[in-house]
This record gives C-alpha cells, structure tokens and sequence, in this order.
C-alpha cells in the first residue's frame, strides 16, 4: 500500500502537536523523553512529505530537527534517567 503525501502529512502535524503538548506539559523526564519520541517520528514523517513533494527547505529543517529530537531524547531518557537512578540509590543509602 502507497502513502500518499497528504496522509503522512496529516501524520506528521498530528505526531507534532502531540509531541509539543507531552514537552509543554513536562510531567517528567519519562513522559518529556516520550514527548521527543513523538517529535522525531513527526520529523521523519515530514522529511517523507518533503522529499515526495520537492520541498527542500522543509527536508533540512526537520533533518536539523531530528538531531535535536534526538539530542533531547538522550537528554531526557538517558542521561536524566541515569540521574534519577543515582539519586534514587542515594536516597535509600544509609547516611554515615
């Protein structure tokens, strides 16, 4: 089966104002981290409709896109994980 433009199109604003709405609310690295998830299968989504519609500008502004997305999921996921690991086994160290 072909997507058509259009349809991914309607995908990608869709997976895009989600993802804006899981950053914007910022309940958490969990949900933050999900949020960039979100925002990189919207870039992708876009990079489709870019290069099936000729559209160069939108293709490298989400390319650039999903670098951040991605920086933010290692940010958020990763490294911010890490740190709630951390201070979760410190807090349940006893103090000496």
């Amino acid at each position: 089966m072909m997507f058509s433009a259009d349809m991914i199109a309607i995908v990608a604003a869709a997976t895009t104002m989600i993802a804006a709405l899981m950053v914007a609310l910022n309940l958490g690295p969990r949900v933050t981290g999900c949020g960039f998830c979100v925002f990189t299968l919207g870039s992708i989504c876009w990079m489709a409709v870019a290069w099936m519609t000729a559209q160069p500008s939108l293709l490298w502004t989400n390319i650039v896109l999903l670098a951040i997305n991605l920086l933010g999921i290692w940010r958020w996921l990763g490294l911010r994980a890490r740190y709630d690991k951390g201070a979760a086994q410190a807090n349940r160290e006893p103090v000496r």
